[in-house]
């Protein structure tokens, strides 16, 4: 299990001081801000910049988020003093998804998106070195595709029905949006295990995406839930 904590510098700060003050080493997220859900790591800060490194187009939604400037801190167990603080836990399931979505699903939901205005801008700007990094990613992770378009078409689509879902299960409170597809074709998967996105959903089923498979260690496909704090029930 992993604990989700929002936090404004000071406090960062302030909670880095105490737990190194108890002997617990705090580790500081370099490069990319999916390493503190490795479970190697029991507990880590990742500072606001970090969004602007190698994964600047999941930062740019960062930034147009509500959590915009704050501190996110990931621990394996409950931080003592920051129970307000909790933004959400993750853990790991045996869910599959009854089904994935469709190409015209896909579209739709980019579509419903794009109407939002919601999408950042740099979000689409992307240059073919990276364009080929993320297909790179896909295959190794054995997905056949060879099209940017298509990728990012997944990519965009997933995190729309984090926001407004057309893939769902139920839950005990309600719908709970799942990943479109599997791991292969998605990206940034941190935006919704950190609760940037969806967050207005009491559970979500979130599988990891290629980075956080290699920079994480988490298991392909393996979906994990990640519950609000006043949530108690698993879906059904």
């Amino acid at each position: 299990m992993k604990f989700i904590y929002w936090l404004e510098k000071e406090k960062a700060e302030e909670v880095d001081r105490d737990l190194k003050a108890k002997g617990i080493k705090v580790r500081h997220a370099k490069g990319v801000v999916c390493t503190p859900l490795d479970p190697i790591n029991k507990i880590s800060i990742v500072e606001p910049g970090v969004w602007d490194d190698v994964c600047t187009r999941a930062g740019a939604w960062y930034w147009a988020s509500d959590r915009a400037g704050l501190h996110l801190l990931v621990s394996s167990f409950e931080v003592e003093g920051l129970t307000a603080l909790l933004a959400g836990t993750i853990t790991k399931t045996e869910f599959s998804p009854p089904r994935y979505a469709t190409a015209e699903e896909k579209q739709a939901l980019v579509s419903e998106l794009e109407k939002t205005g919601l999408i950042p801008d740099n979000w689409r700007r992307i240059d073919g070195k990276e364009k080929e990094l993320y297909l790179k990613w896909a295959r190794r992770l054995g997905a056949r595709i060879d099209k940017w378009d298509t990728l990012y078409l997944t990519h965009t689509a997933n995190h729309a029905n984090f926001l407004s879902p057309r893939l769902s299960i139920e839950g005990h409170s309600g719908p709970v949006p799942y990943s479109i597809e599997r791991s292969a074709l998605l990206c940034s998967c941190c935006l919704e295990l950190y609760q940037v996105m969806g967050g207005k959903f009491k559970e979500k089923l979130v599988a990891p995406c290629p980075g956080a498979c290699l920079f994480a260690r988490l298991k392909p496909d393996q979906y994990l839930l990640v519950r609000s704090p006043d949530t108690t029930e698993a879906p059904k």
